[in-house]
Formats: C-alpha cells, structure tokens, sequence
C-alpha cells in the first residue's frame, strides 16, 4: 500500500542549528493510522516537536532570522512579544530562551492558570490584559503592540500578519511531508486557526506534485462556528463560538493562503472533542481537539475513497487540555463551565 512511502525519511533543516534543543524541531516521524477503520490515513506528528507543537518551527523560523548572530550584545533585537495564550505562546518562549533573548507574552485574563504556569515554565514574563474588544487599547493583540513599541530592541512576532508564518511551513514542513509521503500521497488534510501551517504546506506539496506530474487534494478544517469556509466559499459569515482552541477564526487572516487550498470542511466541537478522546482512550494516540477535527476529516476521506493516501497534519498533542478534554466534569463540548466558556477558550485559538 505504501511501497513508495518513505515514512522515516529526514530533510536538513533550512534553519540549521546547533543547539541540542532547537536541533530537535522538525523531522518529526509519519505514521499509519492507529486505528483500523482507516488504514489508508497517514499521520504527520509534529507532537514530537519539544513543545510538543507544529508551532515550534515557526518560532524557530521567525525568531532564528529577527535574532541572526552568535553575539546577542551585537544583536539589534534582544527582545521578543507575542500576543498568545496557546502554543505559539510556548513555541515563541523557549526558542527565545534558547536564543539568548528576553520574551514577553500578553494573554487575556480569562487564560487559565495551567497555561500561564506554561509561559512562565520557559521563562516568558506573562502580561494579563482585561477582556475588551480587538479595537480597544488594552485587548491582548493590542498590548503586544504598544509593548513591542516601547521597548528599544523587541521585535513582534505577530503570527496573525506575519507572512513567515505559512512561509516557514512552505520552506520546512511542506517539503518534509513530501520527502515522506512522495506521490503516492493524494490529499492532505490539515487544522486551520491562522491558517498558516495548512497554506504554507498545502502551497509547497502542490508545488512537488506538479513536478512530479501528480496531483494533491488540500483540505483545511474549520469549526462549525467559524468564518475561515465562509470566507472561503464567498458565504456570509456566521456569529463566531468555538471550544476548540486552534480551530477556525471570526475572519479571514493574509496568513491563509486561500490559493493553495482546495476544500474547507467543518467539523463541530462535539465531534472534534468525541474523536480525540477516542483516538487516546482507543488507540493510545493522544492529540488536542483541533488535532481532533482534522482526524475526522481524514478519517472521512480516507473512508469516501479507499484507494486514496490521505496524510492528516497532528498539529498538537493533547497534553495542554488535560483540564477540558479529559476532565471527569467535562461536558460534551469538552468545556467545563467553572473553566473558561467557548468564546473565552477560542480566544486563544490559534492554530
């Protein structure tokens, strides 16, 4: 079924590094499935990144080029911000740590004190930031603006605009993914919040597919309350309530890269929550909710058509969730609402 797949396959890094921790982000492995009712569905696991997250390798990305050079006095930025209480939160502390650079991470009040912990575990100084509006001054989004402005040498990563964020996934991931899966693969199916990962690599398999004379499905996942498909199929968009953190978003971003994407399939909390709690108690497979929904999807396709090779992008593990995903309280949604509510949680989607 898969003589032509070279799942254990490695490609150099186009940000080299020597140091032991970020020489560990990317060249994650693929594999097969673990369940039997799909067994033509392949999984790329950017859970083994060091966090644990595809987001690694945009911080990787993003900072090793605002922070280029060995001495950090020469340097002209020994700062990061970043406006996130999800993984690129995480993503964007260590490999600043790891850098020699100071990082400052601002969060919604609402974030729970398990993630900020999180933040602070590598290093981050944590800015909490009232629950206002995207327009006012003191939003989160906001805060890491003026923060970035005020201080002499920060740089801000700003992950929702910042075009190096599908274009790392273009350079790094997408290239990976086809040293492994090569052109026996024929849709690949992926999570979107920034949409950057899904653009970037949808953008570079397309790009080796054609080379080689084949042809790629790409299919992006939204949550069932969100405008990445309306925006996407020209639709009027719909009032925007999500649990899955990672998942979808109230409006098109410039990091969705709508060209190099076929299809945008939704999936609701329900079902995204259902299937990463069965792919971990089932299958020993543990994943996040947003890793969930892209796992239905794949599943779904790799059902529609059996001769088909799908590769799903495992964008995180389920290790971050522990208090919604497997809480005995939880309810169907995954949300307990003594925790954060939906609309709180998605805030810090970001995937």
């Amino acid at each position: 079924m898969d003589r032509r797949m070279q799942l254990n396959a490695t490609l150099d890094s186009p940000f080299p590094t020597t140091d032991p921790i970020l020489g560990l982000i990317g060249n994650t492995p693929m594999i097969r499935y673990p369940g039997d009712d799909a067994p033509n569905l392949f999984c790329k696991l950017e859970t083994e990144n060091p966090t644990r997250s595809m987001k690694d390798r945009i911080a990787m990305g993003i900072l090793s080029e605002a922070l280029s050079g060995d001495d950090p006095d020469a340097r002209s930025v020994d700062t990061v911000v970043e406006a996130s209480s999800g993984n690129t939160a995480g993503s964007i502390a260590l490999v600043a740590r790891r850098l020699g650079a100071d990082c400052h991470v601002t969060c919604p009040e609402t974030t729970s004190a398990h993630k900020i912990g999180y933040l602070r575990a590598y290093g981050a100084t944590v800015h909490l930031c009232p629950s206002v509006g995207s327009d006012h001054p003191d939003h989160y989004r906001q805060t890491a603006r003026r923060l970035a402005g005020e201080m002499d040498g920060a740089f801000l990563v700003d992950q929702y605009h910042n075009q190096s964020n599908p274009g790392v996934h273009a350079r790094w991931t997408g290239p990976e993914i086809w040293a492994q899966a090569g052109p026996e693969m024929t849709h690949l199916v992926c999570a979107m919040g920034t949409g950057g990962i899904m653009s970037g690599t949808a953008h570079a398999v397309k790009q080796n597919a054609a080379s080689a004379g084949t042809e790629v499905r790409t299919v992006g996942v939204d949550a069932t309350q969100s405008n990445i498909s309306t925006a996407f199929y020209d639709r009027d968009p719909v009032p925007y309530d999500t649990a899955v953190e990672g998942l979808g978003k109230g409006f098109e971003l410039p990091t969705m890269w709508f060209d190099a994407i076929d299809e945008v399939r939704d999936v609701d909390d329900e079902r995204a929550f259902r299937v990463a709690r069965q792919s971990a108690q089932e299958h020993g497979f543990l994943v996040g909710p947003s890793a969930g929904a892209a796992l239905a999807v794949g599943r779904d396709i790799a059902r529609e058509n059996p001769e088909a090779r799908v590769v799903t992008i495992i964008c995180d593990g389920g290790e971050q969730y522990f208090d919604t995903l497997f809480a005995p309280d939880a309810g169907a949604s995954g949300t307990d609402d003594a925790r954060e509510t939906p609309a709180q949680a998605a805030a810090a989607g970001e995937a």
